[in-house]
């Protein structure tokens, strides 16, 4: 059995606020039910509301691709660092920076 830890999940904004306004109108719902002496007709006036948001949700998010669950793409190939070659280093030797046969700095006068 594969578990579900290693895939990526996208859910559309939309999605998330019609899942709030389900569960806000669903707490409105029972307490109605609950507290107030309803009818049964309207008792399942209620519920048959939620139950009608809830599969309208679910096929328009189905419908839309509002929640999809994909794969991780294969790995990236792990780069080992390279050696860098030793020119191309920070280091160089003072001579470097001298001109060649009358020794003058290449460097301006506060850095000699």
């Amino acid at each position: 059995m594969k578990s579900f830890l290693h895939h990526r999940v996208h859910v559309h904004r939309w999605v998330v606020w019609w899942i709030v306004l389900g569960v806000i109108c669903g707490v409105v719902a029972v307490t109605n039910i609950l507290e107030h002496n309803l009818t049964r007709a309207q008792e399942r006036v209620l519920i048959l509301t939620g139950v009608l948001n809830w599969i309208l949700g679910g096929l328009i998010c189905y419908a839309s691709e509002g929640i999809r669950i994909e794969k991780p793409s294969s790995p990236a190939a792990k780069v080992t660092p390279r050696s860098l070659p030793i020119h191309d280093e920070e280091c160089h030797a003072a001579s470097d920076f001298l001109l060649p046969g009358n020794r003058k700095s290449l460097l301006p006068p506060k850095y000699r």
